[in-house]
């Protein structure tokens, strides 16, 4: 995709991000990468870990849904052979495992300085749960008080692309998974992702249409500042 400017993509020419610098007393940071089914968001996740580790930075993955109590529950009804939840008390799962995932699992790391990596959190809530019907003010207030990541990554890639990486890939169908709905949702996250830009948190947007190694090169671009 195009950047505008309006939606700056990280550079399209950029060389192999410089790596963070060595040292024990460094805050721990919380990093989430959004997008689309299909958007790359998970291998990527695997890469940056991976690149953590080899410039001596203690790193973590995890993902939403979470594997805690609640995360389980919320795939079981993910499935396209689930009987379907109502949206609202979908959506207020979603904000009850993200509390508990917080509580859990990510802010004790971050206590310990280690650097969280997170495939999808609060803007993903915003973008899924309102295509499915619950008011945005009910989404917004479910997650209002939850600690916000020091940087967001925004994966942009066309709906039609990441159906045929779903297809290649051969994963479950899920309740999400029609083109018809990946359109509506593709066009809330970036509405979203937009409006929270505005308001100043730290979103960087990602052509995700590139090769693997440029996308994971402009990930390390965007995060290499918060790690030095």
């Amino acid at each position: 995709m195009t950047a505008t400017t309006h939606r700056p993509h990280a550079a399209e020419n950029e060389q192999s991000a410089s790596q963070p610098t060595p040292g024990s007393e460094r805050p721990g940071r919380f990093i989430v990468l959004e997008g689309i089914d299909g958007a790359g968001t998970t291998s990527q996740t695997e890469r940056l870990l991976a690149w953590l580790g080899s410039c001596g930075r203690r790193g973590h993955k995890t993902a939403e849904p979470s594997g805690g109590p609640i995360g389980r529950l919320i795939r079981s009804f993910l499935s396209a052979a689930a009987t379907p939840l109502e949206p609202r008390a979908m959506a207020l799962l979603f904000a009850a495992d993200r509390r508990d995932h917080l509580q859990r699992e990510i802010e004790p790391l971050l206590a310990q300085g280690v650097t969280v990596l997170c495939d999808r959190y609060v803007l993903s809530s915003l973008a899924y749960q309102t295509v499915a019907g619950v008011p945005h003010q009910v989404v917004a207030q479910a997650n209002a008080d939850l600690r916000r990541p020091d940087l967001t990554l925004f994966f942009s890639l066309p709906v039609s692309v990441a159906a045929q990486r779903r297809a290649v890939r051969g994963s479950a169908v899920e309740i999400y998974d029609a083109d018809s709905v990946q359109q509506r949702v593709a066009a809330a996250y970036e509405r979203e992702a937009l409006a929270l830009q505005a308001a100043g948190e730290p979103i960087v947007f990602i052509d995700a249409g590139r090769t693997r190694d440029e996308v994971e090169a402009a990930l390390r671009l965007a995060i290499t500042p918060l790690l030095t």
